[in-house]
């Protein structure tokens, strides 16, 4: 069996004789190639699915997108961007629209290979009224030109990658991440009841159509990309913006046989137990203690007996400043705990990190297929 095989069948419920085993490489590979230390044979699109056939293990973070066009009859929109060789790159993204401006920062480092939000868009009682204008605003429609993608990607990576639809955050997830940052969500949400739960509304809305295209996408998985960690969320606020939802999304996709993974890559206790009953088929990057809050044995006993457990494995025990023996027994874990679950994928939580060592991914397969002592 490939990688993909071995997942279809944990989405199913079926055990197989080893475990999936899927990474997420994006950020290491990003690093590598900026950094000009990625091997020429593993650069492009046929080099990157060479990678993954090279360590044994599956693809998933490079091939998911959006389905759809999103257009706007009055919203102008641009991006500013100015240089620092030292430091890394500023971009400022502004919204211009009939009832003022949303503008929100972002600061790229070139240490960490990352980026960083250093002012959000959204702020106070009148940028929610505007941030409603603009996805009142939209026109939105499918991409025959992204279901093509999603064909050809299906063709390329077939056996070692699932290609998924990714549609937009849960609207507070969105909030929280994308526009206004923590402290801002929940202050507007506590001061400003009536303006933020009509901003939720409006924004759940213009989903509708998203999710009408992505019901009619060749992908059979879909995304929802939340980075959930409990101790932000938690319980009330996992409740009332989060299931509700994920019920409504998972009703719909369902009648389409597609099958959902959420991101829940933070802590656990106070979320992960509460995911299973929305209907949501997969809980994916689970971080187990001592990385995350949640001991690896507890895992099932907290999420239910139905939903699919994918992670597992820290992504900081890919970096040599921690001792391999870390890894080693942590698989050896998962396989005495997982390998007769039947519902349990073996994945990095969240990802192998810049500094990754990366033959130890290759070890982890090894160890998998019984293949190290």
């Amino acid at each position: 069996m490939l990688p993909t095989e071995r997942l279809v069948c944990a989405f199913k419920g079926i055990k197989t004789e080893i475990l999936p085993w899927f990474a997420d490489l994006t950020y290491w590979y990003h690093s590598q190639l900026e950094s000009g230390k990625l091997p020429e044979k593993y650069k492009g699109g046929e080099g990157r699915l060479q990678l993954y056939k090279d360590l044994g293990c599956g693809a998933h973070e490079e091939l998911y997108g959006s389905v759809v066009e999103i257009k706007h009859k009055k919203v102008k929109f641009k991006r500013y961007t100015v240089e620092d060789s030292k430091t890394g790159t500023v971009e400022e993204v502004v919204y211009y629209t009939p009832l003022g401006e949303l503008r929100g920062v972002r600061k790229y480092s070139r240490k960490s290979f990352s980026s960083a939000i250093i002012k959000h868009f959204v702020s106070t009682r009148e940028d929610l009224k505007i941030l409603r204008y603009i996805y009142e605003d939209m026109t939105i429609k499918p991409s025959r030109e992204a279901y093509e993608r999603q064909d050809r990607l299906m063709k390329i990576w077939d056996g070692w990658g699932i290609v998924s639809s990714l549609p937009p955050r849960t609207p507070f997830a969105r909030m929280l991440i994308e526009w206004a940052g923590v402290v801002n969500t929940f202050r507007l949400c506590y001061r400003y009841r009536e303006d933020f739960e009509e901003t939720i509304e409006v924004m759940e809305r213009t989903d509708d159509p998203i999710y009408d295209a992505i019901m009619d996408a060749p992908a059979d998985f879909v995304y929802f990309g939340d980075n959930i960690s409990s101790d932000v969320v938690g319980t009330k606020f996992f409740l009332k913006y989060y299931s509700p939802y994920y019920r409504k999304r998972a009703e719909q996709l369902h009648k389409k046989n597609k099958m959902i993974y959420v991101h829940i890559d933070g802590r656990l206790k106070g979320v992960l137990e509460y995911v299973g009953e929305t209907g949501v088929d997969c809980a994916q990057s689970l971080t187990p203690a001592p990385a995350g809050d949640v001991e690896l044995e507890k895992f099932r006993e907290l999420a239910g007996p139905n939903i699919v457990l994918w992670g597992g494995l820290p992504g900081i025990f890919f970096s040599n400043k921690y001792h391999i023996s870390n890894l080693i027994n942590m698989t050896k874990k998962i396989i005495e705990l997982y390998s007769n679950d039947g519902r349990f994928i073996v994945g990095v939580a969240d990802q192998v990190p810049p500094d990754g060592d990366i033959s130890r991914v290759k070890l982890v397969t090894k160890i998998l297929e019984k293949k190290y002592d």
